[in-house]
């Protein structure tokens, strides 16, 4: 009996012990780690893929962000919800860039993520019996004013010597552009995907111009010089700012793309709605790369030049574009 008595007292002196002991190196689970949210304004083009994508796959929060998507119409309209706090980035071409490098000195360029030489077209209906950049001459182009829009038609007409003040414009928001080309409203579009496509499919006697290789389109993220966000740092050893973690979660999107086109192309049809009809008239044409360098700056050197001899902006100083696009991102691409 007194051995039993024993046993018994020494289990019950190991047991709190045992607990003592396991207790002394358990440590409270750390909390959640809250990742800085990034919002970006990204237009409703096939040229956005690579945000979709990094977004969908998760590239974006393995860089060490939380990153949301405000889907606007153009980049113009990106632009514009940046500029009124909206969100932190927003996609827009370099035209956008541009004329807006003349007034506002307050955002900087983070990169191009995508390249096209055949995005922007001039779509005519076959009964105007225009041909070629001689048949506008009198006639009456719709654009969208302020951006990649109007510059294609300028450039496409200055390439052939014809004075683009013989050429009629009107401006329209780029959804509605189709639509007044069918009504017979102007005799051309100046006009970037989905639309060309878009009033192809509208009218079976729409006709799209031989323009391609005319104008390289490049899609680009820009942000606000001043927001606090891209002071912080995202929780990720290897990013250590916002601004890489964003090129590195892109960077990985566009080898997706390269590697798995299919399931890229299925990401971008759920998100934007489309056929793939519509893809495979566009996928061809992409070129998804990141990069930003001295061509970038040389073209949008090229293009306000421009602005300022077509009277399009009241400066007559081309701005020093070093200035708007982000040093560490050049350093890095």
């Amino acid at each position: 009996m007194k051995g039993i008595q024993k046993v018994i007292g020494v289990v019950c002196i190991s047991i709190p012990l045992f607990i003592s002991i396991a207790g002394f190196g358990y440590k409270e689970p750390n909390p959640p780690v809250q990742l800085p949210k990034v919002t970006i304004a990204v237009s409703t083009t096939p040229l956005s893929a690579p945000l979709y994508i990094a977004k969908v796959k998760g590239f974006f929060k393995t860089a060490g962000i939380d990153v949301s998507i405000k889907e606007i119409p153009g980049g113009k309209k990106c632009f514009e919800a940046l500029q009124r706090g909206e969100v932190d980035l927003a996609t827009v071409s370099k035209s956008v860039i541009m004329f807006n490098s003349f007034n506002k000195a307050n955002f900087s360029v983070l990169t191009s993520f995508v390249e096209s030489d055949n995005d922007i077209k001039i779509v005519t209906l076959s009964k105007s019996k225009i041909l070629t950049t001689e048949d506008l001459v009198g006639r009456t182009v719709g654009i969208v004013k302020g951006s990649a829009s109007e510059y294609f038609l300028h450039s496409w007409l200055t390439s052939t010597d014809i004075d683009p003040q013989s050429v009629n414009t009107h401006t329209y928001a780029v959804k509605d552009m189709p639509a007044a080309l069918n009504r017979g409203e102007v005799d051309a579009i100046s006009v970037w995907e989905p639309f060309a496509y878009n009033s192809m499919r509208l009218n079976s006697e729409s006709s799209i111009l031989p323009t391609k290789g005319q104008y390289k389109l490049s899609f680009n993220l820009v942000h606000l010089t001043n927001n606090p966000i891209f002071n912080q740092p995202p929780r990720n050893v290897v990013s250590n700012t916002v601004e890489m973690a964003i090129i590195e979660g892109l960077n990985k999107a566009n080898h997706f793309i390269q590697a798995r086109p299919e399931d890229a192309q299925l990401i971008l049809r759920r998100h934007l709605k489309l056929s793939q009809d519509f893809i495979d008239w566009v996928w061809v044409d992409y070129q998804f790369k990141l990069s930003l360098n001295t061509a970038f700056i040389h073209s949008l050197g090229k293009q306000a030049k421009w602005a300022i001899e077509a009277g399009l902006v009241e400066q007559q100083e081309v701005p020093n574009y070093l200035h708007f696009i982000s040093p560490e991102a050049l350093k890095r691409q």
